[in-house]
Parts: C-alpha cells; structure tokens; sequence
C-alpha cells in the first residue's frame, strides 16, 4: 500500500480528502505533526510530534457502515496497543487508558456517483512527552516510561483493521462490549442543546448506547463523559 509520509501537516484528513481522486487504490497518509487536526463536530484535536497521526483512504466503502467502522477501528488500535497499555474504549470513538485518552478515531466518508472512499483518521498518543492541563490525556510513553517506534505500530494496526473488516457487525458489536470503559457507569451525556447523567449499560447490535436513560445514537452525541 503506498504511503505518503509528511513531517508536519495541517491534518492528514484534509491532504488526504484533497488528494484521493489522484492515487488510485487505498493509500496511507501520516505526518509526523498535524497543526489544525480535528476531531468529531470539527473539533480541535491536539496532535503534537511524538505521536502517530494517519488517514487511512479507503476506496469502495460501503457509507451505510461508518458506524461500526468506527467501532471495527478502535478494536485494531486497542489490540495494537495491548503489548503497551492495557486500553479500552470509550463509546463512541474513543480509547482511553484510566479514563485518559489515548487515541482517537475519525471516520468520513465521500460518494461521488456509485462509488464512496472511506477517509479512516486516527491518533495514537504513541510518544507524546506531555499534554496542556485542559487535555484529559495519556500516552504510551507516559503509562509505561517507553517509546514506541511508530512506523512497526502504523502497519501492525493496519494489519489488525484488515482483520476486523472481515467480521460481521454482530462480533464486531460483542467484543466492543467486552472492552467498554464506560459499561455500568455513570456518564454525562451531550446533545446539541441537553445534557443528561445516566448509567451507561452497553452497545446495541445497531452501534447505539443503552442506558438507564435511553438509547443514544451516535450522531446525537456530541460528547461523552464518564464521571
């Protein structure tokens, strides 16, 4: 898989989106710093040298199941990174460590006509030295004192992605659950104009969040908090 390898960008997702129609098949972009990455809802996503920042473009991708996409992704890393950091994740895009993110997942997808490419972004906090004190965040290099060579973890997690596509979105829902940070706890909840405090009880064969409150879609969550 060709790989375009860039040391600082304004975000891997944007390059990525704005380059795909000339590369043909899936391709690979990192940067060794990304200066105005974003998260969901354009969010600002702090992606400083020392970690490991990729959009992974994927050509022929089904729109319908950028949910569990997300899901089949964040599995990838978790597995990746279980050599390092026992992590586990945050419904519905994150992956944390004691309740401190260590990576994340952005998943976008474009149709033009029939066809759809899949922009699969995500980060690591692989060797992030420190954070600002308004990040709740980690790294594998803060948890274990060590650091990581990012290229070796890049094509681990890529392999481990590839695994995950071939499973069915009922496994894929299964072994989430069995890795859920935020299964019978108590969460804060946030919509576009609401906020509710409830137990989180599990995921749904749909992606959605059961709790003793309701059941959450992904796209109405705009944040999620474990208390």
């Amino acid at each position: 898989m060709q790989r375009i390898k860039l040391d600082v960008v304004t975000s891997t997702q944007d390059l990525a989106e704005a380059i795909h129609h000339m590369i043909p098949g899936d391709f690979v972009v990192t940067a060794e710093e990304q200066t105005r990455a974003r998260g969901r809802y354009g969010r600002d996503w702090y992606s400083p040298r020392g970690g490991l920042w990729v959009t992974y473009v994927k050509k022929g991708f089904g729109v319908e199941e950028i949910n569990v996409w997300t899901l089949r992704v964040s599995l990838a890393i978790r597995a990746s990174i279980s050599n390092y950091v026992e992590a586990m994740i945050r419904w519905p895009n994150d992956l944390v460590v004691n309740d401190k993110k260590i990576s994340g997942v952005l998943l976008e997808a474009l149709v033009e006509g029939n066809c759809a490419t899949g922009f699969i972004g995500f980060g690591v906090n692989t060797n992030v030295e420190a954070f600002p004190p308004e990040i709740k965040a980690t790294s594998i290099l803060l948890e274990t004192g060590k650091k990581v060579d990012n290229d070796q973890l890049l094509w681990e997690i890529l392999r481990e992605v590839e695994k995950y596509a071939s499973l069915d979105q009922v496994r894929v829902i299964e072994e989430l659950n069995k890795f859920l940070s935020i299964k019978e706890r108590e969460v804060v909840i946030r919509g576009r104009d609401w906020e509710k405090t409830c137990t989180s009880l599990f995921v749904d064969k749909f992606g959605r969040l059961v709790t003793e409150c309701g059941i959450f879609e992904v796209e109405d969550v705009l944040r999620l908090e474990s208390k």
